[in-house]
């Protein structure tokens, strides 16, 4: 939360008029700073709002950032937050994001400082993108998936819904992760990896299937 404030400021300083003025943050179990639950980011104060209630009860128009890194809990949090017609979820793109123009986006994406979007890029709804990573030409990003600082998907990578790509990790051309896997850190993707399990190495092999629980396997 703390470094998506930051990156809000730090675009609001270059920018000629202010583009986002933050109002504060919501949490079920706010932060407590200087004494306060208020969140303080490079000297400015973010007054705590309240919990899911407070946006729950909006009956004006009021723009919602969902600065979640874990896929289940953003994806939870938004189905929530979506029951009030009145909170809108626009996509961030933050200072010194690079997108082409024909990326296509769904509600409430954050693309993060340093990342780089190619062409014919599309990403679902909620997705997060953090800082200096790259997704190259005609790929596909699922909804509620997360990309971690340092990635690089190579053309035409594909990423299922809810999946959490590691920091660092590498996917080559071509290569289609499934729904909700989790990829490890610095790990090379060279080949498809399926849904619902976690893949780690170089190269990476899957390692923990999340459906049946069933341990260590490797394959």
């Amino acid at each position: 939360m703390r470094e998506l404030l930051w990156q809000i400021e730090e675009q609001n300083k270059r920018a000629d008029t202010l583009i986002w003025a933050v109002q504060g943050y919501v949490d079920l179990h706010p932060a407590i700073t200087h004494g306060s639950s208020d969140l303080w980011v490079g000297g400015r104060r973010y007054p705590y709002l309240g919990d899911d209630c407070y946006l729950l009860d909006r009956r004006q128009e009021t723009n919602v950032a969902i600065s979640v890194g874990e896929p289940g809990l953003r994806k939870k949090i938004a189905q929530r937050l979506l029951e009030n017609p009145n909170l809108k979820f626009p996509t961030l793109l933050m200072d010194n994001a690079r997108v082409c123009q024909d990326v296509t986006f769904g509600k409430g994406c954050i693309v993060s400082m340093d990342s780089r979007i190619s062409t014919n890029v599309s990403l679902g709804d909620f997705v997060f993108v953090n800082m200096g990573a790259r997704i190259c030409h005609d790929g596909k990003i699922g909804s509620y998936t997360t990309i971690s600082p340092g990635v690089t998907a190579a053309g035409q990578v594909t990423i299922g819904e809810g999946c959490d790509i590691g920091m660092g990790a590498n996917l080559i051309q071509g290569i289609t992760v499934g729904s909700h896997t989790v990829v490890g850190a610095g790990s090379v993707v060279i080949r498809d990896i399926e849904a619902c399990c976690m893949a780690a190495g170089v190269p990476a092999k899957r390692k923990f299937d999340y459906q049946n629980k069933s341990g260590i396997t490797e394959g």
